[in-house]
């Protein structure tokens, strides 16, 4: 009888143990380097809005210097630097496929929270990538990637 109760209790120990072993909200899987090509042409600039940045988000501003139209969607992605390189960081990310426009000469903010796919950033230097498109021709578009980055203390 005694040994029973002690094994009973000797499982209930270890399932609770092995429940907290899981990867804190706040860790996230470096992947392999980046190969993204960020865009040095000057027509969409991105920035983050002062005073919004935190170590679960942030507001972009998106800005469009040219005399041109362009659109851009929800997604983006997160990537870190380690050891002077950009590598990706391996989340699983869902987002509604809306498209929004951005005029020519106007800027637009867009927010973010990245709690629930990135968790809580760690102390780093990190970018933020989004997708801008660009209809140069009937049914004809250029995606371009722009960045911006910046570091949680």
């Amino acid at each position: 009888m005694k040994k029973a109760i002690l094994t009973i209790l000797l499982c209930g120990v270890m399932v609770l143990g092995m429940t907290g072993c899981g990867k804190p909200k706040n860790e996230f899987d470096v992947g392999n380097k980046s190969d993204v090509q960020i865009s040095q042409n000057s027509d969409v600039k991105m920035s983050i809005k002062d005073g919004t940045l935190t170590n679960t988000g942030a507001t972009l501003v998106l800005t469009n210097n040219s005399d041109k139209n362009f659109h851009y969607g929800y997604p983006y992605k997160i990537e870190i630097k380690k050891d002077g390189e950009w590598h990706k960081i391996n989340v699983q990310l869902d987002f509604t496929l809306s498209a929004f426009s951005l005029p020519s000469k106007e800027s637009k903010e867009v927010e973010l929270n990245w709690e629930g796919g990135y968790g809580k950033l760690a102390e780093g230097t990190y970018r933020i990538i989004k997708d801008i498109d660009y209809e140069y021709e009937e049914g004809k578009h250029e995606t371009f990637n722009v960045a911006v980055e910046f570091t949680i203390e």
